[in-house]
């Protein structure tokens, strides 16, 4: 063998030297890695497995081929980010009023727009800048940390002998392709690599995020026949980005970065779909691009579109202005008049009440966990009609727990030192509640523990004895987990185990390589091992009788005898809890009443002797133990050794012969295995997965040759122990969730890899499915796959449960969807998730356990991988779509009043000249300083209690018939108050026309006498404009509730914004210079009582048209009511028919 070794590594030194393979790849040819040897590709890339590269060949290669990383996104440009500000639609519109400001020579309004440019292209390059800064943050490199074999070259020289190869971490970026990987449980593989042949330990591989495979794939090192069969089925290669789920093995690296299967899918995504237009239509679609009326976010496309329609509508107002003068000799102060009136229209403020609306609630959702990467994805968020959501992580815990347990006795309570019959017809169900459950319940007011406690790791939780072993309905289930009898006699006590259910409880605890501990301070409880594993180890701990306690040596004074081995003790944090005085006794409970696992006092320890991994040919798993007494040291002899096996429940009784460990057992007849598989059959049905445990004992004299006995020899003539229910309970926020979904109209559909049975039951815990649906409304992915696009669309209702369902399965969902009008949001966390959450309206990924390239592909990485956190910014995205329309309200029915104002004021004229009521300047005030605050304001306004009541209908489009009726009409009565303010003061206390000079109109010319009554009528209308539009702001807040009913107190920031803009109104009417040569108006005596009548009359139409309102909603309803009524005898979906 030395030989040999040798021969390789001379062989690997000299294709070093001469770089005669390549170094980029295993040519996958016709010959891809899984199809050959392990040893032919460790000839081809001319490295050894047991010394690996030499430094100095890796770190040439290294800086040849690149890091080992996914291609980077492309950082954004500060130039390129500034220019799609600046060529904003909005902006280019403002540019234009500039530059014709400037042509008129009105620099007073060319400076306060192109002011307001800047500020729009400050705030909104601000904000994109600080969201790229946040998407690369998002940027990770997967697997952190690689341990790799490799050896000196300089070392290799000195000696003559062959070098063995050093493990060593380093960062897996720095991984090259021929790098010998180690991998072990709880690693993330850093490439793809071949696994080698006679170093492979009972290897799992998680593949979830690649292939979607809710299982982990057990590997081999033999190749493979098939050159195109799918990378699900390539055993004999683990792929970069999967995780180590089981076992051991040694790998050669094959492919590293950009060409590895995740890099192949990351590049295929980041390519841009090219547009099938062709001739005048892809001219047409181009300049929708340079318009920015297409290829942009749905929000930016619909603000474009509002922006050009105003655009046309203000440049026939200004046509209207000049039009005035016939189109002679038009003087420059009806230019500026055009001018003015154009701009009017214009939301100038809109761009930036957008960015910062946005922006703050980007803030508020990452503060509850959801990042958002698109911000305007928020906005759709309010109108989807479908949740499309995993069940895996995402519903549920991510965590398997134990929930049921069988065994054949028949009484769970048996007097101290008897033993109950076995019975395999009805046997003992015991129903196990976790620790998170039982600490939320009973000692819910400790809150600063709640974070300990609220795992399913916690070890401690109360084990029931089931009255009856027949399943119980949910309600019935959920009354019984949610007792509240701490003294009930159904408790299981850890001091008087039935002998039978002990004996099971040790075999889930000392078969199994699973280890639960306490995390660093505040992180609560932690688990290592096998997912399944992890569960039973759980469920012995709440039995006190986890496998450090079984397996710990320990000495102390005891003259019990040998038949005293169980004795009774209180743990040892028990008296802790007690001194915290607790109301609720705990003398019931001594299954786990302490901050550590509870335990039983034993008088010796378990030995391993042997172990038998997990083999997935044979589906089970053994361990040979030797219990060493504390107290008759040296006659070890007196103990038989004990076998534990575990596995499928087929498989393990397939080789059992009786019922029961101890003295009572009973022979296992065929009879007695088919109630078995019954019993199996009846928890499978509620969702769960069964295991069975079994056991035996063997002579101790046997120990000596115990490692020689064949395993299937050593698995033969066992006793059935019991059976385990194990599942991925539901999150305890999910149901409330789900509810609320319902209730909002949003249709919630859990697409999932798991199994049908499952799935069913997870759906149904958590209120996703019910009596009400149709049989079309849990399918498998096969099932929906195999129908036509005709027959999805033909069924009446699509399904709300899809289990064993692939990505592809996902994205034709999201299709059948569309095809419907009805928007979604789907969840994903693989790779291959990432095409059906770029094709979602909204894609969420999952931030914990989620792949770099799903974080990519979607809108919204939620940080906790929690399905709640989805309603929240469902919840959130009508927030801000109900906030978006009172803004837009808001600023364009101040817009049309500043029209209405303008353009019935060219009838105000004298010798054929318009006199303006308001100046431009003054117009531009309004429009600008004060429309932004208060906008930005209502922009951020809390979300209202009753967002979620209604359907998703009400929130897709913001231009309703509603809409227009507010924004016209308040617009109409704003401006028409404001204007006949100004009429009063000119027509009716001053001489009309007599008062009027043309020189009124020219700019920073002061107050001349002719002009005085018309500068005070404008000052008169621009207080009675601005502080109409004041009070209009807090109408705003709600566009249904009178003022009078509002909490005003829950924005303060409309308040103070409004308040403060309200007093701005007196320095420009009373300071002079400001007042006269820039406003062209004067202060105010009694005409402040036409102000505040206007004021008071705003408020009693507002609330009469809000009442009217508020009427016809209710005959709305009513209706609605009734023709629910009368649909009572057919089915709906509950998404419809729950009571609101």
């Amino acid at each position: 063998m030395q030989n040999a070794r040798e021969l390789t590594n001379v062989g690997a030194s000299t294709n070093e030297k001469q770089g005669c393979f390549d170094p980029t790849n295993v040519d996958p040819g016709p010959h891809p890695p899984h199809t050959r040897t392990s040893q032919e590709i460790l000839k081809e890339l001319g490295v050894d497995p047991t010394s690996g590269l030499s430094n100095e060949r890796a770190a040439q290669l290294l800086a040849e081929n690149g890091l080992n990383r996914l291609k980077p996104p492309k950082k954004a440009s500060k130039l390129k980010l500034l220019l799609r500000q600046v060529t904003n639609a909005m902006n280019v519109i403002l540019v234009a009023a500039v530059l014709t400001s400037f042509g008129t020579r009105d620099w007073i309004a060319a400076g306060v727009i192109a002011a307001l440019i800047i500020l729009n292209v400050s705030v909104g390059f601000t904000q994109e800048w600080k969201a790229e800064k946040v998407l690369a943050a998002l940027e990770s490199v997967g697997s952190p940390v690689a341990t790799v074999i490799r050896y000196d070259r300089n070392a290799a020289k000195k000696k003559e002998k062959t070098v063995e190869g050093k493990a060593k971490n380093i960062p897996s970026q720095d991984v090259v392709v021929g790098d010998i990987i180690l991998i072990k449980i709880g690693d993330v593989v850093p490439a793809d690599a071949r696994v080698i042949d006679g170093h492979l330990s009972n290897l799992e591989c998680d593949e979830a995020l690649l292939t979607g495979e809710s299982l982990p794939v057990a590997k081999t090192s033999e190749p493979l026949q098939d050159a195109d069969c799918p990378v699900g089925d390539r055993t004999n290669m683990v792929y970069s980005g999967s995780q180590v789920t089981k076992g051991r093995a040694r790998c050669v690296v094959t492919t590293t970065g950009m060409k590895t299967e995740l890099g192949k899918i990351a590049e295929a995504l980041d390519k841009k779909q090219a547009t099938k237009a062709e001739g005048w239509q892809l001219m047409v679609y181009r300049l929708k691009i340079s318009l920015g009326l297409a290829n942009t976010t749905p929000l930016q496309i619909t603000l474009n579109k509002l922006a050009y329609w105003l655009l046309i509508v203000a440049i026939l107002l200004a046509l209207i202005v000049v039009s005035s003068t016939g189109f002679r000799k038009i003087p420059p102060s009806i230019a500026t008049y055009a001018v003015a009136a154009a701009v009017s229209l214009l939301p100038e403020s809109l761009t930036s009440v957008t960015n910062l609306t946005l922006a703050v609630a980007c803030r508020q959702m990452a503060a509850r966990n959801a990042l958002i990467r698109r911000m305007d994805a928020i906005e759709t968020l309010g109108g989807v009609h479908n949740i499309c959501s995993d069940k895996t992580g995402t519903i549920t815990l991510g965590r398997m727990v134990l929930k049921k347990a069988w065994i054949p006795v028949k009484a769970a309570f048996v007097p101290h030192g008897a033993r109950s019959d076995y019975d395999t017809v009805k046997g003992q169900m015991y129903v196990v509640e976790s620790g998170s459950e039982y600490v939320r319940f009973y000692y819910s007011s400790f809150r600063s523990l709640m974070h300990e406690f609220d795992s399913p790791f916690y070890p401690r939780g109360v084990i029931r004895a089931a009255a009856s072993p027949d399943i119980l309905s949910p309600e019935e289930e959920r009354d019984e987990e949610e007792s509240d009898d701490v003294t009930a006699d159904d408790i299981i006590r850890i001091e008087s185990l039935e002998p039978g259910f002990q004996e099971m409880v040790h075999a889930a605890a000392l078969n199994n390589m699973a280890s639960v501990h306490k995390g660093k301070e505040g992180a609560g409880w932690e688990a290592v091992g096998d997912p399944t594993e992890i569960a039973l180890q759980v469920f012995a701990h709440k039995a006190g009788r986890g496998k450090p306690h079984l397996t710990a040596s320990r000495r102390r004074p005891h003259h019990a005898g040998p038949g005293d081995s169980l004795v009774r003790i209180v743990s040892r944090a028990s008296a802790n809890i007690q001194a915290r005085q607790l109301e609720t006794p705990l003398n019931r409970v001594h299954t786990a009443q302490s901050d550590g696992p509870p335990a039983i006092d034993i008088d010796g320890h378990y030995e391993m002797l042997v172990e038998h991994p997990f083999d997935s040919t044979i589906k089970r798993m053994s361990t040979v133990w030797q219990f060493n007494s504390e107290y008759t040291q040296g006659e070890q002899d007196d103990y038989d050794l004990v076998v534990y096996i575990k596995g499928a429940v087929e498989r393990i009784l397939e080789r059992c012969t009786h019922v029961g460990i101890g003295d009572n057992k009973i022979p296992l007849t065929e009879e007695g295995k088919e109630h078995i598989i019954q019993r199996m059959d009846s928890i499978a049905a509620e969702g769960l997965r069964v295991l069975c445990l079994a056991g035996k004992h063997i002579p101790h004299s046997m120990k000596a040759t115990i490692k020689s006995i064949p395993r299937d020899e050593l698995e033969s003539d066992c006793c059935f122990l019991g059976l385990a229910g194990i599942y991925d309970p539901p999150r305890p926020e999910s149901h409330d969730a789900v509810m609320e979904a319902l209730r909002a109209g949003i249709v919630v559909r859990m697409l999932t890899g798991d199994h049908s049975a499952t799935a069913t039951s997870i759906a149904r815990s958590v209120g996703i499915l019910n009596d009400t649906h149709g049989p079309n409304a849990v399918m498998t992915g096969k099932q929906f796959d195999n129908l036509t696009e005709g027959e999805i669309d033909a069924i009446p209702e699509l399904p709300v449960v899809l289990s064993r369902c692939s990505p592809e399965t996902k994205t034709r969902m999201v299709d059948a969807l569309h095809r419907r009008g009805q928007k979604t949001v789907m969840t994903g966390d693989g790779v291959n998730d990432s095409p059906a959450l770029k094709r979602a309206d909204v894609g969420v990924a999952m931030g914990l356990n989620g792949s770099d390239v799903a974080k990519g592909a979607s809108d919204i990485v939620l940080a906790d991988d929690n399905f709640s956190t989805i309603v929240r910014a469902i919840r959130k995205g009508r927030s801000i779509f109900q906030n978006f329309t009172k803004a837009l309200v808001y600023l364009l029915s101040g817009n049309v009043a500043e029209i209405v104002v303008i353009m019935v004021g060219l009838a105000i004229r004298r010798d054929g000249i318009a006199i303006y009521p308001v100046a431009p300047v003054a117009a531009l005030w309004i429009n600008t300083i004060c429309a932004g605050p208060p906008a930005f304001a209502l922009g951020v306004e809390p979300t209202a209690r009753d967002v979620m009541d209604m359907s998703p209908k009400q929130y897709q489009s913001i231009f309703t018939l509603s809409w227009y009726m507010d924004t016209i009409g308040y617009g109409i009565l704003i401006g028409a108050q404001a204007l006949a303010n100004f009429v009063i003061v000119q027509y009716g206390t001053g001489n009309g026309v007599a008062d009027i000079s043309v020189r009124c109109n020219d700019h920073l010319m002061g107050r001349i006498p002719e002009c005085e009554v018309v500068f005070r009528a404008r000052g008169t209308a621009f207080a009675t404009l601005q502080l109409l539009l004041m009070t209009h702001a807090i109408t705003c807040k709600n566009l249904t509730r009178s003022i009078f009913h509002m909490n005003l107190l829950d924005n303060t920031l409309l308040l103070w914004s409004a308040g403060c803009l309200a007093l701005t109104t007196f320095p420009i009417l009373y300071v002079p210079a400001i007042n006269d040569r820039v406003f062209q108006l004067s202060g105010l005596t009694w005409q402040w009582g036409l102000v505040v009548g206007q004021l008071v009359l705003y408020l009693i139409v507002a609330e009469l048209y809000k009442l009217s309102k508020r009427a016809y909603a209710r005959r709305r309803k009513s209706a609605a009511e009734k023709a629910q009524e009368a649909k009572n005898s057919r089915k709906f979906h509950v998404a419809y028919t729950i009571d609101v």
